[in-house]
């Protein structure tokens, strides 16, 4: 609203000069000389209002030099060169004007630009951040199955070990000797065995009966505990 109405009211500055420049006829040089310089002061105003960037403050300080001069030049009677000086200011307020603005405009331009740079890079952060941490999540769950894998495997290895040791510890299953003793026999012989008395006519036959022990298998077990 204070642009708009610094606009407002150079529009209507650069009018009265126009007026003034139409309208010399009917008034005297003095009062256009003075309608100038108070239109150029305006304008000088509006620009200092607006705010000074970049060449403005040259600008500026040209311009109020100028209405210096136009306002000396008709306080000695040189109304046409009051004139001119204070046309030259009106023009290098308008100019210092326009600067001003375009150097806001681009000002806020640079700085949108910056907030959707900003706005972008922190998208870009965030999306980096949910990938980070949906790779940790994954990384976790790896970890905890690699985990249980370790645990798993360190279970079934202390079972084998207990197993190991309860067998180690069981007493040995009984062996069983089993011993064969053979004693052999020869089989029986019959030894005949004639006698004949000196004086006895008739002959005896005697017959002994030699008994051999026969094979006889003896087996013996014996259990032993280890």
């Amino acid at each position: 609203m204070r642009i708009r109405e610094l606009l407002v009211s150079g529009v209507a500055a650069t009018a009265l000069l126009a007026l003034a420049s139409t309208g010399a006829s009917a008034e005297s040089k003095t009062d256009r000389a003075k309608k100038a310089i108070a239109a150029a002061q305006a304008k000088v105003d509006a620009a200092a209002k607006v705010g000074a960037a970049g060449d403005t403050p040259r600008m500026l300080a040209d311009a109020e030099s100028s209405l210096r001069d136009a306002s000396l030049a008709l306080s000695k009677g040189r109304e046409n060169e009051a004139v001119a000086d204070a046309n030259h200011a009106a023009d290098l307020a308008d100019t210092a004007l326009n600067v001003s603005q375009r150097n806001k405009q681009e000002d806020l331009a640079a700085k949108e630009g910056q907030v959707r740079m900003n706005a972008a890079a922190a998208a870009q952060a965030q999306a980096a951040t949910a990938q980070a941490q949906q790779q940790a999540a994954v990384a976790n769950t790896r970890a905890d199955a690699a985990t249980q894998a370790a645990q798993s495997a360190a279970a079934d290895a202390a079972a084998a070990r207990n197993a190991a040791a309860e067998a180690a510890a069981a007493p040995a299953p009984a062996t069983t000797v089993v011993e064969q003793t053979e004693t052999r026999s020869a089989p029986a012989t019959t030894v005949t065995t004639t006698t004949a008395p000196k004086r006895v006519v008739h002959k005896r036959t005697v017959r002994h009966r030699v008994t051999h022990p026969s094979v006889v298998k003896k087996t013996t077990t014996i259990t032993t505990q280890q």
